[in-house]
């Protein structure tokens, strides 16, 4: 048995935080029914450089259906869904889904054991609760960008939706916290989970907010260094490729001066604690930089070896290619029917007891109509056959 096998969950929602919670529910064996519009479907099928590529991978193992929830039938078959579902997952903006006719205390009253996970900009109450929030207004807000980049110029976005990823995780994790609440401890009653964009980055800031609040300190953009590891950063190589180093404590800091032929540093006194060293970061980085730029990327790996916290900045091709990746077999190679066979992300975390499985990758919009509304909730074809010819489906 996977470890989420019988788990019965309905997903509402579009693009990335809502849809993400889902899939990583249904790698681990949920049994999530995602709820597409009709004709255009979740929008993340038509994002990225090639159409319907993306949704491939954030739609495996979810049967996908296609529903109009302002139709008055299609809100009477999603209510029936509900009642039958351990877990709803939605993104709408605050508000939206209630005035589609769903409230939390409507569901509640009909499904007494659902849990209901919102994902949003800003959540569900507070002056910003109305405002749309996409993953950049959540780096923003939640102080991510500030701190990101370098002094002299513009804050800088991270290349992937951070903020979407990280809030799809609490959610997950509130479904499970709520799910041991509901089952293990007995209370038997499900819960609403209020997530959202801002107060997951917010919870990433280590201890910014609490050195804010001792004297006034504002912490900012300092390129890609660290004020807690000396030296640190991204290396341009003789190469012109970039090597990533991340040096901490006095002995790692004495071994990598020992391994870039300069011996002489660990005697400066300056440098023999991390106190010292934080306070001289800028020369450090760049003594490591001068060296860095005498060497190919191979001849850096070789010279600083196991023992310094050290790699290539890879790209997608090295990743690929990676022979740690592949022995630990996180690339895999998936059937598609409209792209053949295609590389994607295998399953995260690595369960030993109950592994996660890609069964299937993410369908064509509707795929699994007649499987939900015929052998699920009972639909008739000719039923069915209408359903679709007046638009509910």
């Amino acid at each position: 048995m996977q470890a989420l096998e019988g788990l019965k969950v309905v997903e509402v929602g579009n693009i990335i935080a809502g849809p993400w919670c889902g899939s990583m529910l249904a790698d681990f064996g949920a049994t999530v029914i995602k709820v597409e519009q009709p004709k255009t479907g979740d929008m993340i099928r038509g994002m990225g450089r090639i159409k319907d590529l993306w949704y491939a991978i954030e739609g495996r193992n979810k049967k996908n259906i296609t529903l109009n929830l302002k139709d008055p039938q299609g809100k009477e078959i999603l209510w029936k869904l509900i009642e039958g579902a351990d877990v709803l997952i939605e993104n709408f903006r605050p508000g939206v889904f209630q005035r589609l006719g769903f409230s939390w205390e409507e569901m509640h009253k009909r499904n007494s054991r659902l849990i209901y996970t919102i994902a949003s900009g800003y959540g569900t109450t507070g002056p910003y609760a109305h405002k749309p929030g996409f993953d950049r207004m959540g780096l923003a807000m939640g102080g991510f960008l500030e701190v990101t980049g370098y002094p002299d110029t513009p804050p800088v976005k991270p290349g992937i939706s951070v903020a979407d990823f990280y809030t799809a995780m609490f959610s997950c994790m509130a479904v499970m916290f709520a799910l041991y609440s509901r089952d293990v401890n007995g209370t038997g009653k499900g819960q609403m989970i209020d997530c959202c964009l801002t107060e997951s980055i917010l919870r990433l800031q280590e201890s910014i907010i609490a050195e804010y609040s001792i004297d006034g300190t504002i912490r900012t953009r300092i390129g890609n260094g660290t004020m807690v590891t000396v030296p640190a950063g991204h290396f341009l190589t003789k190469d012109g490729k970039y090597l990533a180093v991340s040096i901490s404590g006095d002995k790692l800091f004495h071994t990598c001066m020992e391994k870039i032929s300069r011996p002489d540093l660990n005697e400066v006194e300056e440098y023999k604690t991390g106190i010292g060293r934080t306070a001289h970061r800028d020369e450090l980085n760049e003594i490591f930089a001068n060296w860095a730029k005498e060497h190919t990327i191979d001849e850096c790996l070789k010279i600083l070896g196991d023992d310094i916290p050290n790699c290539r900045i890879y790209n997608v091709a090295d990743i690929v290619k990676d022979p740690q990746f592949a022995f630990r077999n996180d690339i895999v190679e998936v059937d598609t029917k409209k792209f053949g066979k295609i590389k994607m992300q295998n399953i995260v975390p690595k369960m030993l007891g109950t592994p996660g499985e890609i069964k299937w990758v993410g369908g064509e919009l509707g795929q699994f109509n007649h499987e939900i509304y015929h052998d699920v909730l009972g639909y008739s074809d000719a039923e069915i056959a209408d359903m679709e010819k007046n638009g509910v489906i």
